[in-house]
């Protein structure tokens, strides 16, 4: 059975349509949250879409704005740091259209900024990322620390943009410089409220991000949640870098999210578990009817 089957078939069962507008978000005890002036459910007719080009990158259509996340655009290949790619994205930087933003979770990795990410990044109007990246990329880099602030404005819209903490490894971990990462909010006058983990693998710092926007901001209508549990031998012995697919669903279950966007699970010859291990996940969690089936992958779906 392949992803896109596994995918509708627990969201039938869970009788949720992934493409179902909704006014807001349903708390623990079923009592309807009402959105939070600075973020919005988003409306039958606001354009709200995610497409997935590969591994971590996608393209988020949110508030009239074309965000990218996590670029990488390579062909299959080896890398000297030992990891591979072992499938193509779903189309090149050439098909990508206009681009408002780059949303980089950090850039010491090739699976997170591969070599035409990084050509592609020299190109784009903003870049947000760590400060460590704008250190090693240079001034086109806008350096952002856990809670930092900055917008983007368009005719139409203006999003806010904050850091907001991740942490490479489990709990406990201080892998420095080489494990420095950053997740993103964003939110906004009629934006969806919107997480993007990034290469987290703590529940914990999931849940301190999530009480935080809630209290400051408001509940968080969409989470794009890096998943795959990434491992590699020669860091923290094989522990998880990214979110299991428990975890991942525990973040779901806790965050409570009106959608989850599963990313950074396959192309890669790094990732541990796989999709069929993440519907599992949600099923037994109980969170299955969140999650929105991202097959083919270059397709765009409709989050609103």
């Amino acid at each position: 059975m392949n992803r896109s089957t596994l995918l509708r078939a627990a969201v039938a069962a869970a009788g949720v349509s992934l493409l179902a507008a909704c006014g807001g978000n349903a708390s623990a005890d079923g009592e309807e949250k009402k959105p939070s002036s600075a973020g919005s459910t988003p409306s039958a007719t606001a354009a709200f879409t995610v497409t997935h080009v590969g591994g971590p990158t996608a393209v988020l259509e949110i508030a009239g704005q074309r965000i990218l996340i996590d670029p990488t655009f390579d062909a299959p290949k080896k890398y000297k740091s030992g990891m591979s790619k072992i499938k193509g994205p779903a189309f090149g930087p050439e098909k990508l259209g206009k681009i408002d933003a780059v949303l980089l979770s950090h850039d010491q990795h090739d699976d997170n900024l591969d070599g035409k990410g990084r050509e592609l990044l020299k190109d784009m109007p903003v870049v947000f990322s760590t400060p460590g990246a704008h250190k090693r990329l240079g001034d086109h880099i806008t350096p952002m620390k856990s809670w930092e602030e900055r917008e983007l404005k368009s005719a139409g819209s203006t999003i806010k943009v904050t850091a907001v903490p991740a942490l490479h490894g489990p709990d406990g971990v201080d892998r420095g410089a080489d494990g420095e990462v950053t997740g993103f909010v964003l939110s906004g006058k009629g934006v969806p409220i919107t997480y993007i983990s990034g290469d987290n693998a703590s529940v914990k710092v999931a849940k301190q991000v999530g009480d935080r926007i809630k209290k400051d901001i408001g509940a968080i209508d969409t989470a794009i949640l890096f998943a795959g549990a990434a491992r590699t031998p020669a860091i923290l012995d094989n522990a998880p870098l990214t979110l299991t697919s428990k975890n991942a669903a525990l973040v779901a279950k806790d965050l409570n999210p009106r959608k989850v966007v599963p990313i950074h699970t396959d192309s890669w010859d790094i990732y541990s578990e796989d999709i069929k291990s993440l519907v599992k996940a949600f099923e037994e969690q109980g969170v299955d009817g969140k999650l929105v089936d991202l097959e083919p992958a270059g397709e765009k779906k409709n989050l609103a």
